[in-house]
């Protein structure tokens, strides 16, 4: 399997009030192509902080994070075209859909937001955009007619898959999903997973997703990592993480699990 993330005794520190944070302690993971991961651990335990850092939005204080073999480095005015589009190949769903899409926006022109970057505009003529967002509304499931909807129009299940659609826009090679489903109703929660599994098989996408509930990760995920307050507990195969884990830790998160 070709290594697409390759994080080296990565570290993050923050200063808040005063003192120090350490969010992120010495973490090495190597996150393979077309690999699905699950980030689990309990509040506070540095997963936001990584996905931050595998999206190219945050840089960490130590360490280093490389992305086919090349630093992942910030965008900004001085960040080149190659990392530019580097960046676009990594997309974000989050927790609350409606605070990502503006409800200003029609979902047509929500969706081709990502296609009018200055990385992938060319690529992506009005036209083009145009079918691609139509393609899009189908994959996901939503009704015909929702590009010229307004987000407050939709359910809260709808809401998430236009935010896969607009995540999906520029053909990205990999998906974080932050929390993707925590914020629906257990029966929305279950279409909202098939879209990922169905849409990650037939893409190939990598997909790296935050949860804490360990269901979901072993539904989608083929392997897991696992923090506990900033520090790699435990990664591997789902398989054996969420069925023999080794650390005490991992087997506190999975015997707080609800079963029915």
């Amino acid at each position: 399997m070709t290594a697409l993330y390759a994080l080296d005794h990565v570290s993050r520190r923050f200063t808040s009030s005063g003192r120090d944070v350490t969010a992120l302690d010495d973490l090495s993971l190597t996150i393979g192509q077309g690999e699905r991961w699950g980030i689990v651990g309990g509040s506070g335990s540095g997963k936001t902080t990584l996905v931050r850092l595998l999206a190219g939005l945050d840089a960490p204080s130590s360490g280093t994070i490389r992305f086919e073999g090349q630093p992942l480095n910030l965008p900004g005015p001085g960040a080149s075209a190659s990392a530019r589009r580097v960046l676009a190949r990594v997309q974000l769903v989050f927790q609350d859909p409606m605070s990502s899409l503006d409800p200003r926006m029609r979902v047509g022109a929500i969706i081709a937001e990502p296609l009018r970057s200055r990385s992938v505009r060319a690529d992506w003529p009005p036209q083009a955009r145009r079918a691609r967002v139509d393609d899009l509304i189908a994959a996901v499931g939503l009704p015909q007619g929702s590009a010229q909807r307004y987000p407050h129009e939709f359910s809260g299940g709808q809401r998430q898959r236009i935010a896969i659609a607009r995540a999906l826009a520029p053909r990205p090679d990999v998906l974080i999903a932050d929390e993707p489903v925590s914020a629906l109703d257990v029966s929305v929660r279950a279409h909202i997973i098939n879209v990922l599994n169905e849409i990650s098989d037939r893409l190939g996408l990598t997909l790296v997703l935050v949860s804490h509930d360990l269901a979901v990760v072993r539904h989608l995920c083929d392997h897991v990592a696992v923090l506990r307050s900033g520090r790699l507990v435990e990664a591997g195969p789902a398989e054996d993480i969420l069925t023999t884990p080794r650390d005490p830790y991992t087997q506190a998160l999975l015997a707080a699990q609800p079963t029915l």
